[in-house]
């Protein structure tokens, strides 16, 4: 799976949205910030015609978090590195909006579990690390309240929808203290990655809830 830094793609988000500010000004050009369910970011607000805008924006957050699959339970934090672009439609020329595009995502869980663990179908002492990581290109439908590039310099805005990532894919990673079970353990460390891929097929749709504010030029 393609994986995609912080970096690689903040930089080059940012050095966009900035730069646009110089020669889009005539058009209407504004830039804010976001927190919500994506993370935390910026915004960048094109208007493209009077009911029409494209906005584009990096979010990214880490947290702690648990993910328990039967009697194993994985402690570990869920990473958000989403890059969005979206057009945004004022139905009605005002700040009711509807939303379409696509979210390149990053997202992953990474934890871990330790101690006396059921793995498969057998006890061991153990060591796992899984990971679980979502499509890195998720379509985006919601609804949305503001419009960045039309009335106050200042404005708000409200964001619920939601981007489809697909059924993530697991990846589970261990040790155990007896090395002349190393065998069974290996197979039985498939059965439980089998069943948490298995618990986690239906986690297909990601709900996106965010609020910000920005600042037109």
């Amino acid at each position: 799976m393609i994986r995609v830094s912080s970096k690689s793609v903040f930089i080059p988000v940012t050095a966009l949205l900035l730069c646009a500010a110089g020669p889009a000004a005539a058009d209407s050009f504004a830039i804010g910030a976001k927190a919500g369910t994506t993370g935390l970011g910026i915004e960048g607000t094109w208007r493209l015609t009077d009911s029409v805008n494209l906005r584009g924006g990096y979010y990214a957050f880490d947290y702690g978090t648990e993910l328990e699959e039967t009697d194993v339970e994985y402690d570990g934090d869920l990473r958000l590195r989403n890059a969005a672009l979206f057009a945004d439609w004022h139905v009605f020329g005002g700040r009711f909006r509807l939303s379409g595009g696509a979210i390149h995502t990053g997202n992953e869980f990474l934890g871990s579990a330790d101690g006396e663990l059921e793995v498969g179908q057998s006890v061991y002492f153990a060591e796992l690390d899984a990971r679980v990581e979502w499509s890195t290109l998720a379509p985006y439908l919601g609804i949305g309240v503001g419009n960045a590039v039309r009335g106050g310099r200042w404005s708000f805005s409200f964001d619920l929808g939601v981007m489809y990532t697909g059924s993530p894919s697991v990846r589970l990673d261990g040790t155990v203290d007896d090395p002349t079970l190393q065998a069974q353990f290996e197979e039985d460390l498939e059965r439980e990655r089998a069943d948490l891929a298995e618990e986690l097929s239906d986690v297909k749709y990601y709900p996106v809830l965010s609020i910000g504010f920005a600042y037109r030029f």
